[in-house]
């Protein structure tokens, strides 16, 4: 089997980076206007299958260029040492099809099969519905527990042939279904293809109560005041734990500044910005003779938070809140370092596709 290499720190756009030499690169309207070096590499690996599938290079002007114009179909070439080893086209909508995945003989038995499935679940969580596909017979034969550890159970005799000599089956399943199990792999996936395991920069969790936190991420509040907080935070970035009932991580937020001064001169300089009133930040500073005012700036709201208890399950770990605030330690006995880097990745693929998303052909694994 083929070593992947040496693991590299840069992501390169996606959730899994693999290794140094290896490039995904994405396809899209330019693509197919300027018809770039990228899109004939493309055509070559989808016309290399002409002979399973008759007409396969008609398919690709007449479909998947006038998609990649229109923005409804997205492309994907991946390369290791500038050598092509996998393609990819995806549709999107409502109903996405994933309608078409190759990765060199040499590539497969090296999980890429389940890094691209999680992969390309992410990037249509936000559109898709319904997610289908199909493949041939003799493939669902050999590797049905893999589709149904990602939630597509069955497979049924599909409305149209596309391939030569092996019957054609259709694969569908509730997006809601998908996802949920593409969530259980994505720490084993992540400690498998991330560089040290995870490589997410933010260095701290902050727990605020569910109202503070709604005002944070609706842009009212800009100011957090603790009695103890560090000036080492500062410029780093925060991810936003919202307390009970809510119990998720709900967002993240930069650092801009941390100011130490007595809790009236706070009051006074920062009122406007503390969402919260005389009375209510009394009680809570006592009798401290300092405060801190923690200044956050550029909040990015997840689209997708995620619950402690889910978290828990998903990590296999007793994930316990902190009061205040935790380090978060990029190592692996860092639960909470592990659990953050986790939902900032799931997050920050939402509206991107720099990365490869799969659809499913002969060669899977």
């Amino acid at each position: 089997m083929v070593q992947l290499r040496k693991h590299s720190p840069d992501r390169n756009g996606t959730l899994f980076p693999l290794a140094t030499p290896f490039r995904f690169v994405e396809l899209g309207k330019i693509d197919a206007q300027r018809s770039t070096d990228n899109l004939r590499v493309l055509r070559d690996l989808i016309v290399a299958n002409q002979e399973m599938y008759p007409n396969i290079d008609r398919w690709f002007s007449r479909k998947v260029i006038p998609g990649l114009r229109s923005s409804e179909r997205v492309a994907y070439v991946a390369f290791e040492d500038e050598r092509p080893i996998a393609s990819a086209v995806l549709k999107l909508g409502e109903n996405s099809k994933f309608c078409h995945l190759r990765i060199h003989q040499e590539f497969q038995d090296m999980y890429l099969g389940q890094m691209f499935f999680t992969q390309m679940i992410l990037d249509v969580r936000r559109r898709a519905k319904e997610i289908h596909f199909t493949l041939p017979e003799s493939l669902w034969n050999t590797r049905e527990k893999f589709f149904e550890s990602f939630g597509f159970s069955r497979a049924t005799k599909a409305s149209r042939q596309y391939r030569n000599g092996d019957t054609e089956l259709l694969c569908s399943a509730p997006l809601v279904s998908v996802w949920n199990q593409a969530l259980r792999k994505l720490p084993t996936l992540m400690a498998k293809f991330s560089p040290g395991n995870f490589l997410v920069g933010n260095r701290i969790l902050i727990s605020l109560k569910p109202k503070y936190a709604d005002q944070i991420l609706g842009g009212s509040k800009f100011i957090e005041i603790r009695k103890r907080f560090s000036r080492q935070w500062a410029s780093c970035r925060a991810v936003l734990y919202s307390s009970s009932p809510v119990s998720a991580l709900v967002g993240e937020a930069t650092i801009n500044s941390v100011t130490y001064c007595r809790p009236d001169e706070a009051w006074s300089q920062f009122e406007p910005s503390l969402g919260c009133s005389y009375e209510e930040f009394r009680s809570y500073v006592g009798s401290a003779s300092q405060v801190s005012a923690i200044q956050l700036g550029h909040v990015v709201p997840y689209q997708t938070p995620i619950s402690l208890t889910q978290l828990s399950s998903v990590m296999k770990e007793g994930l316990r809140p902190p009061q205040s605030f935790c380090d978060l330690k990029v190592s692996k006995d860092c639960a909470w370092g592990r659990a953050a880097s986790l939902v900032s990745l799931v997050n920050a693929t939402v509206g991107s596709h720099q990365t490869f998303v799969t659809g499913v052909q002969s060669s899977l694994f």
